[in-house]
């Protein structure tokens, strides 16, 4: 028996740039960055992306707010009953840091409350369902390995749909450690930029609902993209760098076109990592210029919406599935100077793109783990 086609029939974020995924979609074709300064270091020029100012994000924890939020709009959208198996794959880097700070405060903690499964135990409770759940500590990408985990589910029919995303609230141990190591930017992010000078850190939630393409069919629900393949990989190089000529991210892409059995010319954009760091964007270039000689068109959301870790890519699943839904491609905000030693298309407003078909939402993280999510308009 042939595995079913994974289709996306629901989304929702919660982002710097709005609280529903038409106020993110607007705000990105508009080029707009949410790039605020940190009141804590103001006076050093240090800028986030936050999701704090959304109405109704005063309260804490934040995480989990953002994750239900979020994982309920998707089901709204999707107007999916919740019944049968329904799966929850749920990525986070930071899991509930609140938590961890509080308790360096020396209040009370307890793990089971900031641990990554925090995240799939609050949806479940949240949504009233029972069936399988994951969580996913693979740091950067781990928004990618959920999905493309509860894509296979789907897919080999361990489950009747699934909720999959991601999540990391702001975290100041993450902007302790980022700052420390030099990564971040004391101005904008600005991806694959000649000038580009670094990370902003940022935050949020972004959740599909995935199910079977003839479950859906079934029911008249909307589909908005099919999830098809997750390559994978591992550069094994450092333990915060990338591999400088690119070929563990080269790698993940490679495999999950063999996987689909595409060609590389089918694919006709990419939503790229594009951190703003001179040396994973230099990476991720060699690796886009070494798999697809025909340059498709490469944007980098990161400077509208700063680094979300864990939720990261989640989120730029979301909007790859509105960019093969609209047949639109996401400007890179922030991008101004394009880099000579790149040789790659940077999209920098926004663009209409009528045959686009194939994509990949490409992620990478600490420890080398390079993910690619592969893919297709409905």
């Amino acid at each position: 028996m042939s595995a079913a086609r994974a289709v996306i029939t629901g989304m929702g974020a919660i982002t710097p740039l709005g609280s529903t995924i038409n106020d993110l979609w607007a705000a990105l074709l508009a080029g707009q960055t949410a790039a605020r300064e940190w009141d804590d270091l103001a006076e050093q020029g240090f800028r986030i992306t936050t999701a704090c100012r959304i109405p109704g994000f005063t309260s804490q924890p934040r995480g989990r707010l953002m994750a239900v939020t979020a994982a309920q709009d998707a089901v709204y959208h999707a107007g999916l009953s919740l019944r049968g198996r329904v799966g929850v794959y749920v990525g986070t880097t930071m899991g509930e840091s609140l938590a961890f700070e509080r308790a360096a405060e020396g209040q009370p903690f307890a793990l089971d409350e900031a641990a990554a499964s925090a995240y799939p135990q609050a949806l479940q409770q949240a949504l009233g369902i029972d069936g399988p759940a994951y969580a996913y500590g693979t740091a950067c990408a781990a928004g990618n390995y959920a999905i493309g985990a509860a894509a296979e589910a789907v897919r080999m029919g361990r489950v009747d749909a699934a909720i999959a995303g991601g999540v990391d609230a702001f975290s100041r141990i993450a902007m302790a450690g980022f700052s420390r190591s030099r990564a971040m930017t004391p101005e904008y992010c600005r991806p694959f930029d000649a000038e580009r000078r670094g990370m902003q850190l940022g935050e949020g939630a972004g959740f599909v609902v995935i199910e079977s393409e003839d479950a859906a069919k079934k029911r008249g629900a909307s589909v908005y993209a099919a999830v098809s393949t997750l390559g994978l990989s591992c550069d094994a190089h450092h333990a915060t760098a990338p591999r400088p000529d690119g070929s563990g991210m080269a790698a993940a892409m490679t495999h999950a076109l063999r996987q689909a059995g595409r060609a590389t010319d089918d694919i006709g954009f990419i939503c790229a990592h594009g951190t703003g760091t001179r040396a994973s964007d230099a990476a991720e270039a060699l690796a886009i210029r070494s798999v697809f000689p025909h340059q498709p068109p490469v944007s980098g959301i990161k400077g509208a919406l700063g680094h979300s870790l864990g939720a990261a890519t989640a989120i730029e699943a979301v909007i790859t599935a509105l960019a093969l839904h609209h047949r639109i491609l996401p400007p890179t905000a922030n991008h101004q100077q394009p880099d000579p030693d790149m040789q790659i298309d940077v999209v920098t407003e926004a663009r209409e793109s009528r045959d686009l078909r194939w994509a990949l939402n490409c992620g990478y993280a600490f420890g080398g783990l390079n993910s690619a999510l592969l893919m297709e308009a409905a």
